[in-house]
């Protein structure tokens, strides 16, 4: 469409965020393909009739106040998305994005964006990138949220607007220099994350770590995996599922049965059954860390 566009209109403009009040010069038309866009066209440059014809083969949308964006959402948007200035903020503080992604887009949006921002009262600034992923910009502080608290967040949100949130929680930083290629990382860690692990609601660097690894092994261990201990959690998902729980609780039984609801007994033996098929000791933290690994790959194309 845009491309349509400036060919008729050299002056026209396009922008992933939605357009505001302050973008009186133009009409603006909504166009969504691969990605959401908003093109406005200078008024100065529209002849009688054409606006109409224009209406007719795309969304006219007339912005008003409710689709105001602050001067703080813009600069920030403009820092990470279009290589501008970084805002002005307190060089002694550290700051941290929280990515959110929603599963669908609905007219519900906007809802959804003032809860967001009841929850984030501390916030610098809340964005959209585009209309399935926000981000949320805030400097460390008393009642910053860890990962439970981003889970309740989420059940929450989703029982209230039937739209399932997921968040990716960044790391407080004071490299400002860095910020924005830092950010662009966490973003691509994100979508990886959803992609692959979709059944968390709530990511960090360390969650998703392990099966970064896991997918990127080199050959020579990876086939011996393969071969040795991987056709053995294939074919027993009971035994893998109790394996990964027994271990991200630290090794303890105890812990571990609670969650997968069985007596501890039953998980001891499930635990000892494995260490006799393949004469793995799970007390040894290396080989911990390899059977782990092993179980994140059982998901992984062959």
């Amino acid at each position: 469409m845009l491309s349509k566009l400036q060919s008729y209109y050299p002056n026209a403009i396009a922008m992933n965020i939605p357009p505001t009040v302050t973008e009186k010069d133009y009409y603006w038309f909504k166009e969504e393909m691969k990605e959401l866009y908003w093109v406005g066209v200078p008024k100065s440059e529209l002849r009688e009739g054409q606006l109409e014809l224009l209406s007719t083969l795309y969304e006219l949308v007339i912005p008003d106040h409710s689709s105001y964006l602050s001067d703080s959402v813009r600069e920030w948007y403009a820092y990470l998305c279009q290589q501008g200035d970084l805002p002005t903020i307190n060089r002694e503080k550290t700051i941290r994005f929280i990515q959110v992604h929603i599963n669908s887009f609905d007219q519900e949006i906007k809802g959804f964006e003032e809860a967001i921002r009841e929850f984030f009262t501390q916030s610098l600034a809340f964005l959209w990138l585009d209309k399935q992923n926000g981000i949320i910009i805030e400097e460390k502080s008393e009642i910053s949220y860890g990962e439970e608290e981003l889970y309740s967040i989420s059940i929450t949100l989703e029982n209230d607007f039937y739209l399932k949130p997921y968040f990716y929680i960044g790391k407080f930083r004071n490299k400002f220099t860095t910020l924005r290629e830092l950010f662009s990382l966490e973003r691509d860690l994100f979508i990886q994350a959803l992609k692959h692990l979709s059944k968390e609601r709530v990511y960090s660097f360390e969650k998703i770590f392990p099966f970064l690894l896991a997918s990127n092994l080199p050959d020579l261990p990876s086939n011996i995996l393969k071969k040795d201990i991987l056709p053995i959690l294939r074919e027993d998902s009971e035994l893998r599922r109790t394996l990964i729980v027994f271990l991200e609780h630290n090794s303890n039984t105890s812990h571990a049965a609670k969650t997968l609801y069985v007596h501890r007994n039953t998980l001891q033996y499930r635990i000892d059954k494995f260490s006799e098929k393949t004469d793995i000791n799970l007390k040894h933290f290396n080989s911990a860390i390899m059977v782990y690994l092993t179980c994140l790959l059982v998901n992984l194309p062959e």
